[in-house]
């Protein structure tokens, strides 16, 4: 299972981390580093989560509770640091011990800090407070000797960091409209692995939330639950698909991708509406840009028409109206590949077969 990183920052932290307590504390075996990802061993272990969900159904267990409070006493006594978000879904629970993941968010505070902000997640999560959850709450504030006083303060803080969150609402659009002439046939309607890559990728804006979802191309490339929107101005390109679809979109942002490339992973495009900003933010992989891969404001469909009035234009050409900025992508090159050609495409298909016989979770 490969883990790719947002920034280089993060990965050092994990990485030094992995290093120190690898061999000391329960933690998913890792595989390979190179920078800005770590290759881990897949675990097909539950997280606490979904522990804390089945207890609901099945009745109230000390045992993984338990076994997560020694866990962090013990990752505090190595290396002093722990996690503060409380996130039950950073831990793994194989039915005898707890594994941590995540380790890239780790700060230096003491177990008591980190049980209280477990426990104050766990009694929030739906339904909030019931007998399971405070329970479970109760026992590790026990074992790490959390006042209430601080739980009900982690919980505050928990509100007001949730309460500062302002999830921004994308559309989403896939560029579909080309000749497909290198290919020799539709590309949008290639399948992969049992798919198209139509489907792919609005399995990817769907994976992300998004619910307005436009296709740029002909009326036969409607999928449910999308809209297929024409060129205003026929024949201009990927720009001119691009301008039709910000014109109809519902929403300030669009998140873009074109249709032959189906590998993006959607953690990467995840990041990316993290981390975009106004006007255009593309994904860039060392010093390779890929305008077909971005966030673009939906406000540029009126900028975008003088550029294409007479006549075709690269999607490059925006720099020249608006803010153009990237996300810098640290996942493998591989995963970027375009299908514009049958041998693209082809490569595309050995490398999900060489993941499959691997046992490698597609991220895709």
């Amino acid at each position: 299972m490969e883990k790719h990183f947002s920034s280089l920052e993060d990965w050092r932290r994990e990485d030094a981390l992995y290093a120190l307590l690898g061999d000391l504390l329960p933690l998913p075996e890792l595989l390979e580093r190179r920078p800005g990802c770590l290759t881990l061993a897949f675990c097909p272990a539950p997280t606490l989560l979904a522990v804390l969900e089945e207890q609901e159904r099945s009745g109230f267990s000390p045992v993984p509770w338990r076994a997560l409070a020694a866990w962090l006493r013990r990752c505090g006594a190595l290396c002093g640091q722990l996690p503060l978000d409380g996130n039950l879904r950073n831990f793994l629970w194989d039915g005898q011990q707890v594994l941590g993941l995540d380790l890239e968010s780790f700060r230096a505070v003491s177990p008591a800090e980190c049980g209280a902000a477990v426990a104050a997640a766990l009694l929030t999560y739906k339904p909030a407070d019931t007998a399971v959850k405070r329970a479970a709450a109760a026992l590790l504030a026990a074992e790490l000797e959390i006042s209430d006083h601080a739980i009900a303060a982690a919980r505050e803080a928990l509100a007001a960091r949730r309460s500062e969150r302002r999830p921004r609402a994308f559309s989403g659009v896939v560029l579909a409209g080309g000749m497909s002439r290198r290919m020799g046939r539709s590309k949008p309607e290639l399948l992969l692995r049992g798919k198209t890559l139509l489907q792919w990728q609005v399995e990817k804006l769907r994976s992300l939330g998004i619910a307005d979802i436009l296709i740029s191309g002909s009326q036969g490339l409607w999928l449910p639950g999308t809209r297929t929107v024409p060129d205003i101005l026929p024949q201009r390109g990927p720009l001119g698909g691009l301008h039709a679809c910000l014109d109809q979109a519902e929403n300030s942002r669009c998140v873009v991708l074109g249709v032959d490339t189906p590998l993006v992973p959607v953690n990467a495009l995840a990041q990316l509406c993290r981390s975009c900003k106004d006007g255009v933010t593309v994904l860039r992989r060392g010093e390779k840009e890929e305008p077909l891969i971005g966030v673009y404001a939906s406000s540029l469909a009126a900028k975008i028409y003088p550029l294409i009035q007479n006549g075709g234009a690269p999607v490059r050409s925006l720099r020249t109206v608006g803010g153009w900025d990237f996300f810098d992508y640290l996942g493998p090159a591989e995963y970027l590949r375009n299908c514009n050609t049958p041998e693209n495409f082809q490569a595309v298909e050995g490398l999900l077969e060489t993941y499959a016989e691997k046992g490698v979770p597609p991220c895709f």
